[in-house]
C-alpha cells in the first residue's frame, strides 16, 4: 500500500514539474499593434523606450495591464494610454495632438486669409463712409432745413441702434422686402459680402458725418464771413476754404473710426462672411481647440491695429504742431 502511495507521489511531482518545464506556445502569447495618428512617433512601452515607431507591432508580450506612451515631439503632444493584453494579437490606437505653437502655426494660413478678407472689407466700408459721412456732416451745417432734418435721421438712426441689428437688418429683412418689390413677393437672396459691405459702409458714414460735422464748426466763422464778403457763394466758400480746413483737423478721428470698423467688422461673421472670426469659427468646429485659435485671433487684431493706431498718433501730433 505504501508503494502505491509513493508511486501516485511521484507520478504527480513528474505531472506538475512537466507542467512548470511546459514550453509558452504562441497562442498563450500576447502581440500588441501600436498605431498613431500621425504615424512615426516613437513608442514607450512601461517605462522602457522601444526602438520602433508607430505603426509597428511588439510580440512576444505578457498578458496583463501594460502602460503604452507615444510621443512625436516637437511638434506633436505625447499621449498614454493603459493597455490589457490578452492572448493573441492587441490592438492600440492614438491620436496625436499637435502642440501649441505647432498647432497655431498650421492654424496661420487660413487665419490670414480671413484677415486679408477683414482689410479689404474695412477699407471699401470706410471710404464708403468717409463718402457717405461727409455728405452727410455737410448737410447738417448748411443752411437748409431739409437736408438738416434728413440728415439728423440717419445719424441719429444709425448711432443708436446696434451694429449686429443693422446687418441683421439688412441681410435678412431687406430680402422678403426686395422680393415684394422686384420678384412677386419671393425673398431675393443677398450676397453676405454685400449685406455685410453695404452695413458697415451706413454704419461708418453716420460717425464720419459726425466728425465732419465737429470739423466744420471747429473753424472760426470769421472764415466763411471774409469768404462771403470777397464775392464767393456758400458752396464756393464751404468747397475752397472751410473743408479743406476741416478735413485737416478730421483726419485722426477717421484713423479712429478706422480701427473701430476694423474690430467691429468682426460682427459680419453672424450672416456667414469668411472674414477673420469666421474662419476662426470654422476652425474650432474641427479642432475643438478655442483657447489657441482665439488667442491667435487676438494677436493679428493687435498687430493690424497697432500699425494703425501708432499712424493716428503721430498725425495727431503732427497736425497739432503745425495749428
Amino acid at each position: 500500500m505504501k508503494n502505491y502511495r509513493h508511486l501516485i507521489v511521484i507520478i504527480s511531482l513528474f505531472i506538475l514539474l512537466a507542467g512548470i518545464n511546459r514550453p509558452v506556445h504562441a497562442a498563450d502569447q500576447a502581440s500588441l499593434k501600436v498605431i498613431s495618428d500621425p504615424p512615426g512617433a516613437q513608442i514607450t512601452l512601461d517605462g522602457k523606450t522601444l526602438r520602433q515607431k508607430t505603426p509597428a507591432i511588439i510580440p512576444n508580450l505578457t498578458t496583463g495591464e501594460h502602460q503604452v506612451t507615444v510621443g512625436k515631439p516637437p511638434y506633436y503632444r505625447t499621449e498614454q494610454q493603459p493597455v490589457f493584453l490578452e492572448t493573441g494579437e492587441n490592438t492600440v490606437e492614438f491620436a496625436l495632438p499637435e502642440t501649441s505653437l505647432y498647432y497655431m502655426w498650421l492654424s496661420l494660413p487660413s487665419l490670414l486669409t480671413g484677415m486679408l478678407m477683414t482689410l479689404f472689407l474695412t477699407i471699401i466700408a470706410v471710404f464708403n463712409g468717409i463718402v457717405i459721412g461727409t455728405l452727410a456732416g455737410v448737410s447738417r451745417v448748411v443752411h437748409n432745413k431739409t437736408f438738416n432734418i434728413l440728415s439728423g435721421i440717419y445719424v441719429d438712426f444709425i448711432r443708436g441702434t446696434p451694429l449686429l441689428v443693422q446687418i441683421f437688418m439688412i441681410h435678412f429683412g431687406f430680402p422678403p422686402l426686395l422680393g415684394n418689390l422686384f420678384n412677386q413677393g419671393q425673398p431675393i437672396p443677398i450676397n453676405p459680402f454685400v449685406s455685410a459691405l453695404v452695413a458697415l459702409s451706413i454704419n461708418s458714414g453716420a460717425y464720419v458725418a459726425e466728425i465732419v460735422r465737429a470739423g466744420i464748426q471747429s473753424i472760426d466763422r470769421g472764415q466763411m464771413e471774409a469768404a462771403r464778403s470777397l464775392g464767393m457763394t456758400y458752396s464756393q466758400a464751404m468747397r475752397h476754404i472751410i473743408l479743406p480746413q476741416a478735413m485737416k483737423r478730421v483726419i485722426p478721428p477717421l484713423g479712429n473710426e478706422f480701427i473701430a470698423m476694423l474690430k467691429d467688422s468682426s460682427l459680419v461673421s453672424v450672416i456667414g462672411m469668411e472674414e477673420l472670426v469666421r474662419k476662426a469659427q470654422i476652425i474650432v468646429t474641427r479642432s475643438y481647440r478655442p483657447t489657441e485659435t482665439w488667442l491667435e485671433v487676438g494677436l493679428i487684431f493687435l498687430i493690424m491695429t497697432l500699425p494703425f493706431t501708432r499712424l493716428v498718433a503721430y498725425l495727431e501730433r503732427r497736425f497739432k504742431t503745425s495749428d
